[in-house]
């Protein structure tokens, strides 16, 4: 029995251990682990600590920094566009400018539509719409009439300027909208973004083609000036609009650079800047006719690039916390088959070790090998078990990515902290946001979940909040409370802090924990 037991524990360890016969998926995203030819665990570890080693050289004054040099040489290049707008004629160049932002919107369009279907933020369904949209205007308004050799520049140009109000917006929106904030599960919200891009792309289309002398000039030769730019207010109007959407976004964009992703906000925030730049560059030229380029289009390629450059990093960044979580997951489900197989017996025999010792002898190799076994499973079992190792937010995305499977629901993570807890304020904030999720899934019927943890001045605040029916009416009317909110409480006062639980107006429960 001893032998067998054995051997399924050490079939589990080595499952566990090796990729080569372990695979691990959830929903749609999360990447097999089999195949890299070494240890899950050292994968997922090296993959962290280098996201992590990167994380912590790109500070907040550093992101600051780099954003106010952006600002900087997109106003002076703006400035010199005034004074004396350069262009040039280049129809290959221009093509394969177009080209390439048209290639970064469609591949950065297909990783948020993955992001999407796992993480459910409103902020990458609003950039996966903007992103659409722009593929299919450039699509439109540069790529089939190059094919079909159109030259109603005019036209195309009205319709671009058109359209980047709406992507404008979407990326204003994207800035705005809370980093927790969820979207109901229900039909996939992606069709109807579609269906609104492809809707506001057909409106830019027609109003190009109804509006284009009230928009922009059209000419063979590029009319330059901000007087002949004047003389099409509407078409300034909308320059301006999309203009400052955009610097609304880079600004939003960037007060989040103390996020718990601040290369990507970052990074974000510099493409808004870059785009509300080229868009006032059209002021400067306000007729360009197809196959020219200015500096204002090299503005436009250098921050669509940065979109690009954060839509991978938030891929590469999720896919590094869904392999630790996967990882972490693997690692508890081993000691716990330890703990009910292999660790049970080896403690019924270590029991008896007193008949074994009067039977064999104090000395005897089993009687030996029987509380060795014993203490090696033990110590297994707190390795695997051990939740110290790691951030808090490695540890929250734990929990996030367990319970949001075991309970179908949608969770959002937004830890910001400047500095890690200590182990044991750590625990605490874990096991008071397990048991917050556990119940909003279970005795609030909630389908989607936000947890953010940020510091405060008397310490660190806790929030969770959820979209159902709640358990803040019971508390309210004094009904006593069940184990796992009055354990959370014991939690909060064993640091010296609190808990509060409100019904916030638009429905569901709001939980705050202080830790101090």
């Amino acid at each position: 029995m001893i032998g067998a037991k054995q051997a399924e524990a050490d079939a589990c360890v080595h499952a566990s251990g090796r990729g080569a016969g372990w695979r691990l998926s959830t929903a749609d995203r999360t990447p097999a682990l089999a195949g890299f030819g070494g240890r899950p665990g050292t994968v997922a570890r090296r993959a962290t600590i280098a996201m992590r080693s990167i994380g912590n050289v790109w500070t907040v004054e550093r992101a600051h920094a780099w954003l106010i040099a952006l600002g900087v040489g997109s106003a002076l290049m703006l400035a010199l566009g005034f004074v004396h707008p350069a262009a040039a004629r280049n129809p290959s160049l221009r093509a394969t400018v177009e080209t390439a932002i048209t290639l970064c919107a469609l591949t950065g369009l297909w990783l948020l539509r993955g992001q999407f279907a796992d993480s459910r933020r409103l902020r990458d369904l609003l950039l996966f719409g903007g992103l659409l949209a722009l593929a299919l205007l450039h699509v439109c308004s540069y790529a089939l009439p190059a094919m079909l050799n159109l030259q109603a520049g005019g036209t195309f140009a009205a319709s671009v300027l058109c359209g980047n109000v709406f992507v404008a917006a979407t990326f204003a929106a994207a800035a705005l909208v809370a980093p927790e904030r969820l979207v109901r599960p229900g039909a996939d919200p992606r069709i109807l973004a579609a269906g609104l891009g492809v809707l506001a792309v057909g409106v830019a289309e027609l109003g190009g083609l109804l509006l284009r002398h009230r928009l922009v000039a059209t000419a063979t030769a590029p009319v330059r000036g901000i007087d002949n730019a004047l003389q099409h207010p509407l078409g300034v109007v909308l320059i301006v609009v999309a203009g400052g959407l955009f610097a609304t976004a880079a600004v939003a964009f960037a007060r989040r650079a103390h996020a718990s992703q601040p290369r990507i906000v970052t990074l974000l925030a510099g493409a808004s800047i870059l785009l509300a730049g080229a868009g006032l560059y059209s002021l400067a030229l306000p007729a360009l006719p197809p196959g020219w380029i200015t500096p204002g289009l090299g503005l436009r390629l250098f921050a669509w690039v940065l979109v690009f450059a954060a839509v991978v990093g938030q891929e590469l960044d999720a896919r590094v916390r869904l392999a630790h979580a996967a990882v972490s997951a693997e690692r508890r489900r081993v000691a716990q088959n330890l703990h009910d197989g292999l660790a049970q017996d080896l403690a019924f025999i270590t029991a008896h070790g007193t008949l074994l010792a009067d039977q064999f002898g104090a000395e005897h190799p089993l009687t030996v090998a029987a509380s060795r076994a014993l203490a090696v499973s033990r110590g297994a079992i707190t390795e695997l078990s051990d939740t110290s190792a790691g951030t808090v937010q490695e540890a929250l995305e734990s929990v996030a990515h367990e319970l949001r499977h075991r309970f179908d629901i949608g969770v959002a993570l937004d830890a910001r902290l400047d500095t890690e807890l200590a182990p044991e304020m750590r625990e605490h904030v874990v096991r008071i946001a397990r048991e917050a999720i556990a119940n909003a899934a279970r005795h609030g019927e909630a389908e989607r979940v936000s947890v953010s943890l940020t510091r405060s001045d008397d310490g660190v605040l806790l929030r969770v909040r959820d979209d159902g029916c709640g358990i803040a009416h019971a508390a309210s009317a004094g009904t006593r409370e069940g184990f796992g909110l009055r354990s959370m409480r014991e939690r909060a006062a064993a640091r010296g802090g609190h808990l509060i639980l409100s019904q916030p107006a638009d429905g569901g429960t709001e939980l705050e924990v202080l830790l101090h």
